[in-house]
């Protein structure tokens, strides 16, 4: 038996999905728990290691990359359920990601579930195909991010966030109205979670959002104002990638 879990953030939509499950798909699949917001779903996840996980992309706290980027390895099949149009499923037909389309028809269900069981039965894991095309749907419909905090899991709107800096293996994130978080994860690890249209890597020791540029200084050891006042080097290296955004 295939033990399972359920993220959905509508009662209702959860309610109606466990009974397809339980009644079409009770053979191969037991349902071992279901949660309504993204930090309940990591405890979730973390206590019961599901091998397959039913996950709604639109949530409450977040969306399903905020809950995704949480984990270090994706060691369980995911059947994504979406409400998003046609033209957006298209990105899941390209990275073949299962998805169910709401509403929820019970031969896709029982379809995908199939082919969830069929890679849980040859020991296929999911690949970052599943984080890429997550990552470009976030990026066009749900602005918040899941950070990563010394006590927890921190949910901000991208858009408050100004510029990060480098502090070792920890990143200092400089938002709107002098606020400051300190995230317990690297450059790297945010430079993969925010939205590529508008967060750049300008320096090893920066990331800044474009949309708070207010003036881009030339020069061999070029330099940008933000709008909170606050100056951020361009490295040399960088320079090109920059420029391509804001050329002189």
């Amino acid at each position: 038996m295939i033990e399972a879990v359920h993220i959905e953030d509508e009662p209702r939509n959860l309610m109606l999905l466990e009974n397809f499950i339980r009644e079409y798909c009770s053979e191969p699949i037991s349902l071992v728990g279901s949660a309504r917001s993204i930090s309940d779903a990591i405890k979730l996840i973390r206590d019961k290691k599901p091998q397959l996980v039913y996950l709604d992309i639109e949530l409450s706290q977040g969306n399903a990359f905020t809950l995704l980027s949480t984990f270090k390895e994706l060691d369980f099949q995911i059947i994504f359920i979406t409400a998003f149009s046609e033209h957006a499923v298209k990105a899941f037909r390209l990275n073949a990601i299962d998805y169910l389309l709401k509403p929820i028809s019970i031969d896709e269900l029982k379809e995908a579930t199939a082919r969830a069981v069929e890679r849980i039965g040859r020991a296929t894991s999911p690949n970052e195909n599943i984080l890429k095309a997550i990552k470009g749907l976030s990026e066009s419909s749900n602005n918040k991010i899941g950070i990563p905090v010394n006590d927890g899991v921190l949910f901000i709107n991208c858009d408050d966030i100004i510029r990060i800096e480098a502090k070792g293996s920890y990143s200092n994130i400089y938002r709107s109205a002098d606020k400051k978080i300190t995230c317990s994860k690297n450059l790297k690890y945010l430079q993969r979670i925010l939205p590529e249209a508008y967060f750049l890597r300008v320096h090893h020791s920066w990331i800044v959002n474009l949309k708070y540029l207010k003036k881009y200084y030339r020069g061999k050891h070029g330099y940008m104002e933000m709008e909170d006042g606050s100056t951020v080097s361009v490295s040399v290296r960088k320079k090109g990638s920059f420029l391509q955004h804001f050329p002189e």
